[in-house]
């Protein structure tokens, strides 16, 4: 991945290991697959080859949290934003059209105990829903990658967040979220 990315983007190993910060001897470790690249440098990398998937691909594949939460890369599919925009207007309906069911489902619901099999089941379905529309809300993110600096435009909505006041400044210890007690 890392090779064919550096020569689509028409860079040597020298050019490449210099705009990257790191021996050209280390980069052809990461391209042979010899050695695996700490994540600020697949960052880089993504960055330097235009190619903003790469982050995605190296979380699933590298990352313990990445292998159990990150979505399948999409490589059967058209992943340009504005067909991403299209898909993601569907998904919304159908997201929208459980919206009702899945909140009759969880009303006095406290734990998954208190569930029947059989709405267990239809809340799995709603669930799903709701789960492609957040795939293709992180292909989105992932895609613009292609026209802007994502990383900017997150940090700007995180400091919206924060400006709202949904974020405790000063707190990193994750003491103040509201876990549900079983």
């Amino acid at each position: 991945m890392y090779k064919a990315a550096r020569k689509q983007a028409g860079l040597s190993i020298e050019e490449s290991a210099f705009r990257l910060h790191i021996a050209p001897r280390t980069l052809c470790k990461y391209e042979a697959g010899e050695t695996v690249p700490p994540p600020e440098v697949v960052l880089a990398m993504s960055r330097e080859y235009k190619q903003p998937w790469m982050t995605q691909v190296y979380c699933r594949e590298n990352c313990a949290i990445g292998k159990a939460y990150s979505y399948e890369v999409l490589n059967n599919v058209a992943l340009d934003p504005p067909s991403i925009l299209l898909k993601l207007v569907g998904e919304l309906k159908e997201a929208q059209d459980c919206l009702g069911q899945l909140l009759e489902l969880t009303v006095n619901k406290q734990y998954r105990r208190d569930f029947t099999h059989e709405e267990w089941e239809e809340f799995i379905h709603c669930l799903l829903e709701f789960l492609d529309v957040e795939h293709n809300i992180e292909c989105l993110k992932i895609a613009l990658g292609w026209w802007c600096d994502v990383a900017e435009i997150v940090e700007k909505h995180n400091e919206k967040c924060r400006v709202k006041g949904y974020v405790k400044e000063g707190d990193k210890s994750g003491k103040s979220l509201r876990l549900p007690v079983a």
